[in-house]
C-alpha cells in the first residue's frame, strides 16, 4: 500500500513538473538527470531553511533542548568520562552526539559545537584552542618486558588509518623511525587499543584517546612526545546562543588535566 501511495506521488510530481524524474528498475527507483538536478536544487533550500532556524536558535537563552555535539570518528580522544559529567550538571540539556568522519558535518550545519583534533581549523568556524594535546606511544607492559624492545627502532607499529584524513600516522612514524616494522594497520581505532593490549606492538595516541579502564604505559615518553591542537568550533551564527556557551566553558575547564 505504502508502495502504491509513493508510485501515486512520484507520478503527479512528474506530472506537475512535466519532466521525467524517475527512471522504473526493478529494485526500485533511479534518479534521471532532471532528478539529480531537483535534488541538489532542494538540498540548498533545505539548508537555507536550516540557517533561518538557526538565526532564532542563536537566540536561545534557556539551558535546556538538544546540543548536537561533533566528534572524531575513531581515536585520539574519548569524551565519554566529560560527557557523562556534564549530563548530570545540566540534565535539562539533551546531548546528541555526532560521529564525524570529516569536517562536513560542521560545514554542513549539523553540529552545534565540534570537537576537533587539528593545527588547522576552519578559518570561517568561531573556534577555541584548548591547547596542546601530547601524544605518546603506548604498549603493554607484557610487551616492553621483552628483551629487543629497548629502543624505538626495535618496536612494533600498529597503525591506525583516520577515516576523516586529519591524521596521518604513518608519516609521522616514519619521520621519527626510517624503516619502522609495520606489523598492521587497522582503521578501527578501538581495534588498535585491543591489538597494543594483547601485545602485538605498539602505537601512537593520547592519555584521553585511551579508554577508562586500559592498562597500557607510555614508551619513553620523555623523549618521545608529539602535540596536536584541540579545539572546540562553532558557527558564528551560535555565538550567543546558551547552550553552546555553557558547554564550551565546561568542556574548557574539564579537560585541562589532559593538555
Amino acid at each position: 500500500e505504502n508502495k502504491v501511495f509513493v508510485a501515486r506521488r512520484i507520478d503527479k510530481l512528474e506530472t506537475d513538473l512535466n519532466v521525467r524524474l524517475f527512471r522504473r528498475h526493478n529494485k526500485g527507483y533511479l534518479l534521471t538527470e532532471h532528478g539529480l538536478a531537483l535534488e541538489q536544487e532542494t538540498k540548498k533550500v533545505d539548508q537555507q531553511i536550516y540557517q533561518i532556524q538557526r538565526v532564532f536558535k542563536d537566540k536561545e537563552t534557556e539551558l535546556s533542548g538538544k546540543l548536537v555535539i561533533s566528534k572524531p570518528s575513531s581515536g585520539g580522544i574519548n569524551i565519554t568520562p566529560l560527557i557523562s559529567k556534564f549530563i548530570k550538571q545540566y540534565p535539562k540539556i539533551q546531548l546528541d552526539i555526532l560521529v564525524a568522519h570529516n569536517s562536513d558535518d560542521v560545514d554542513n550545519f549539523e553540529a552545534d559545537i565540534s570537537v576537533v583534533l587539528t593545527n588547522y581549523p576552519a578559518e570561517h568556524m568561531i573556534g577555541t584552542d584548548i591547547g596542546l594535546l601530547p601524544i605518546y606511544i603506548y604498549g603493554s607492559e607484557a610487551y616492553f618486558r621483552q628483551p629487543n624492545k629497548n629502543d624505538i627502532q626495535d618496536l612494533d607499529w600498529i597503525i591506525w588509518k583516520d577515516d576523516s584524513g586529519r591524521t596521518d600516522m604513518e608519516s609521522i612514524i616514519k619521520g621519527i623511525v626510517p624503516n619502522p616494522s609495520i606489523v598492521l594497520r587497522t582503521n578501527s581505532y578501538a581495534e588498535m587499543c585491543e591489538y597494543i593490549a594483547e601485545g602485538i606492538g605498539v602505537s601512537m595516541t593520547s592519555p584521553i584517546g585511551l579508554p577508562s579502564d586500559s592498562k597500557l604505559i607510555p614508551f619513553r615518553k620523555d623523549k618521545y612526545s608529539f602535540d596536536i591542537h584541540l579545539w572546540l568550533l562553532s558557527h558564528p551564527d551560535l555565538r550567543n546562543n546558551a547552550k553552546v556557551q555553557v558547554f564550551k566553558k565546561f568542556f574548557v575547564r574539564e579537560i585541562q588535566e589532559y593538555v
